[in-house]
């Protein structure tokens, strides 16, 4: 095709750009460089096909002719079609046959513009317009713009090469568009705003502007029930269809997801499948539901709003049909969402009561759970111990120990049971979950003691709070620095996990393990773990939003940040802090914390305290306990004020803290009583108390060492170095700093390299004696380690290297022990495969 120029010659209405339009050029530069015969735009009224053409029809080859045809979307038939197809393209006669011969044997390129291509099905125009595409001459080039998808054979002009085509997700606006689009109407927001309405929204056209429209003030979220949303809906999509149509899209919006068994279970035998197929035949804002090839959903940007205008009594009588449904599909999360909406609270109750442990996990049905108490009546939600077991649960993995705790202690209401069966199995359930409530808590002797007996005593039918108390335990372990003990618990739950075919706790052990890893020092094999759960757990659940999911995506944003990967890091904190809001989950804090640190890195201050302000707002909001978050935030904010130099503000905080929650490491940061006496011990050191910080920091480090925590090692021999400097000890601190360098180097630590120059900048001459690759490896290791490794690859016994290098079997064996863990190994031959590796031997 010609290169683009604006004087084409004009047949038909030349159509115009308003003043507010943005320029799209990744989606008009794909249309005019595509080489084919038909050009598609099919996507929902408000998706911009139209100012998309006339973006395009503005560039049209100088060389050649545009016949412009606005349809207008009306039923034409054949002979409608016909007249204004001969008007536009003048042709001499009004028949089907002079149009033919006029298109195969044009005086020069046209492009033949069909706008707006009437709404509803009409096969007989379809075939005709085929027959006029196929029979044409190769220098007419059709394209065609339509909220339905015509009845052509599309499949095979796609495969001839003769089709290129966009759809409603490639017409969204993207978040670079929503930019420019905010630029031109004076605003500017933060990337947040940006992503949030981008999300809400779907990108879709007509809905962002509108919404600018209204909030062109000051961002704001994005409102369904916005007034003018609707008044745009009927004007250009709802007054002109059916009322049954009508009806049938209102009553699916009600549902997140749906199939064509479950319309014929609403509309009836052969009318269900007849109804949606018209609803997606005619692009009304029905669409693939993804990862589900067989299922549907209503744009859900739209969903809402629709939704309302389904009169209130049919829409109960639709849910009580939908919950029988689900029921018969042992949905229960669905029946139960039904039943609520159907205003059958006994139902609801006992559904509710089918819920099981792992079940809350998957999806939003955590946050559902929370919600549906609301509707319920509280005489109905503690009349029964399982009800009172899953509401006590459900509100402890929401963080609101206080309230599971009271559900927790009306169990004793329903003591003595009947049997010494059911006696033992509530006792030992009342174990499991005041166990659980105690870690939380930061009780940990009680929660020890509690967990291990319920772990023993529960019945195989209370699997999933059996499993629950083993990640507990697992946790218990890292906090202690059993790492070793850790890896065999998470092994054991995870075969359980897998025996009883539950993704969700299996997921909750993979995410320990992945937390093992990382205090290992493996980043790499961690970040790839998360990699398959992420995978995994979408193509299980789909793209349903889920605390699980949004975890996995706030984990491997954290180890991204550890690696220097800000730009990546910062998108997956976006995305899972996103995921965790729409399941109510106190994860989302992790983001908030996340941001606030790369806000720091970039020396935005403002912007990170704000995120930890608004972190803490949504915890208080949430009632999450103290426990849960304090030690958190006040750890957050006290990195950040010794990149500022406020170390006594450091130094306050950090004691201010009760010795519940300074010596107490939340679940999902089970390093976290260590890193807070790092952070203190820092602030010391800078305040001046330089030989006490130097021995607590020199204990410290030797625990940690010994308990094998490799990456939090790096950053206490780092701030070591630092004392040991500060004390006149400049050997020493050389030693100690390069060794901390050349591990965190070889794991891959470049923020706290990062962090450490920014810190203490004195100290980098000695860091550029690790720049090249061979420094990294020889400073790895002592020269005696080395001579011991060296050895031990030679297949020398530890008897033999004591007496070859004279030195004691007790020194050999220390020597051995720390190769390992700089190494990040655990057994001698995998030392040496190691060290291989590294060039060290």
């Amino acid at each position: 095709m010609a290169h683009p120029s604006i004087s084409a010659l004009w047949t038909g209405s030349l159509p115009r750009l308003n003043a507010a339009h943005l320029q799209r050029p990744r989606l008009s530069k794909a249309l005019l460089e595509a080489d084919c015969h038909l050009r598609l735009l099919c996507a929902p009224a408000g998706s911009g096909k139209s100012a998309l053409l006339s973006e395009c029809l503005q560039q049209c080859p100088s060389d050649t002719l545009c016949t412009h045809l606005n349809l207008r979307g009306q039923s034409l038939g054949c002979d409608g079609f016909v007249m204004q197809l001969a008007t536009a393209l003048c042709a001499p006669s009004n028949d089907l046959k002079g149009i033919r011969q006029q298109l195969k044997q044009p005086l020069q390129p046209m492009w033949l513009v069909l706008d707006d291509y009437p709404h509803l099905p009409d096969t007989s125009l379809d075939e005709m317009l085929n027959e006029l595409i196929q029979s044409s001459s190769p220098r007419i080039y059709w394209w065609l713009a339509s909220r339905r998808r015509p009845a052509l054979p599309l499949t095979r002009l796609l495969l001839e090469g003769d089709l290129f085509e966009l759809g409603r997700t490639e017409l969204s606006f993207n978040e670079q568009e929503l930019n420019e689009l905010l630029r031109l109407n004076g605003q500017s927001w933060f990337h947040q705003e940006v992503a949030d309405l981008l999300s809400r929204s779907q990108g879709w056209c007509s809905g962002v502007r509108l919404h600018l429209l209204r909030h062109a003030s000051s961002p704001m979220p994005y409102d369904q029930t916005d007034p003018r949303l609707l008044e745009y809906l009927r004007y250009e999509v709802l007054d002109e269809l059916p009322d049954s149509w009508k009806e049938a899209l209102y009553t699916l919006a009600q549902f997140p997801v749906f199939d064509q068994p479950f319309c014929e279970q609403l509309f009836g035998i052969g009318i269900g499948a007849q109804r949606l197929e018209q609803l997606k035949t005619c692009g009304l804002f029905i669409e693939p539901a993804e990862q589900q090839q067989t299922m549907y959903r209503v744009q859900t940007s739209l969903a809402t709003v629709l939704a309302s205008q389904l009169p209130k009594e049919k829409a109960t009588l639709i849910f009580s049909q939908a919950c029988q449904w689900y029921i018969a599909q042992n949905n229960v999360r669905m029946a139960l969402r039904s039943a609520l909406k159907a205003e059958q609270p006994d139902i609801a109750a006992d559904l509710l009561q089918r819920l099981t442990g792992d079940a809350v996990l998957q999806g939003r049905s955590l946050a559902q759970v929370i919600e549906w108490r609301g509707e319920l009546n509280e005489d109905l939600l503690t009349s029964t111990p399982r009800l009172l077991l899953l509401n006590a649960w459900a509100l402890m993995l929401c963080g609101r120990l206080d309230e599971a705790q009271d559900y927790a202690d009306q169990l004793s209401r329903f003591l003595p049971q009947p049997d010494a069966c059911n006696q033992r199995e509530l006792i030992a359930q009342w174990k499991a979950l005041t166990g659980n409530l105690a870690f939380h808590s930061g009780a940990a002797d009680r929660a020890r003691e509690l967990l291990g007996e319920a772990i023993e005593e529960l019945s195989e039918r209370a699997w999933s709070q059996r499993l629950f108390s083993c990640a507990l335990r697992h946790e218990q372990a890292l906090i202690e620095g059993r790492l070793d003990d850790a890896q065999a618990l998470n092994r054991a739950a995870i075969k359980q996990a897998r025996q009883h075919g539950s993704l969700a706790i299996e997921s909750v052990m993979a995410l320990g393990h992945v937390k093992l890893l990382e205090i290992r020092g493996e980043l790499l094999r961690a970040e790839t773990l998360l990699k398959h759960l992420y995978t995994e757990l979408t193509q299980a659940w789909g793209n349903e939003p889920s605390p699980m999911r949004g975890r996995v995506q706030l984990r491997r944003a954290a180890l991204l940040l550890q690696q220097g990967r800000y730009q990546e890091a910062e998108n997956a904190f976006i995305a899972g802090q996103e995921e965790c809001r729409q399941c109510d989950d106190h994860a989302t804090l992790w983001g908030y914390l996340g941001l606030a640190e790369l806000d720091a890195l970039k020396g935005d201050f403002n912007s990170a305290f704000l995120r930890i302000v608004e972190a803490e707002r949504l915890m208080q909001y949430h009632h999450i306990n103290e426990a849960m978050y304090q030690g958190l935030v006040v750890w957050a904010k006290a990195r950040i004020w010794l990149t500022q130099g406020r170390f006594v503000q450091v130094e306050r905080a950090v004691s201010a803290l009760p010795d519940s929650i300074i010596h107490f490491s939340p679940y999902g940061t089970p390093e976290l009583h260590l890193r807070l006496a790092l952070v203190q011990l820092q602030a010391r050191l800078a305040n001046g108390a330089v030989e006490e910080a130097m021995a607590h920091l020199n204990e410290l480090h030797s625990r940690i060492l010994r308990e094998g925590r490799r990456t939090l090692a790096c950053e206490v021999g780092l701030s070591l170095a630092e004392a040991l400097l500060e004390n006149n000890k400049p050997t020493q601190a050389r030693h100690m700093l390069l060794d901390s360098l050349a591990m965190a180097r070889q794991i891959g630590l470049a923020s706290v390299e990062r962090a450490f120059v920014q810190r203490n900048p004195t100290l980098i001459c000695w860091s550029e004696e690790l720049n090249g690759a061979d420094s990294v490896t020889s400073e790895l290791l002592s020269r005696r380690e080395l001579d011991v490794l060296k050895l031990i690859a030679q297949g020398h016994s530890n008897q033999q290297i004591a007496e070859l290098l004279f030195i004691s079997l007790h020194t050999v064996k220390t020597h051995a022990q720390r190769v390992n863990f700089k190494l990040g190994v655990k057994r001698r031959t995998h030392a040496v495969v190691r060290a291989k590796a590294l060039g060290l031997t």
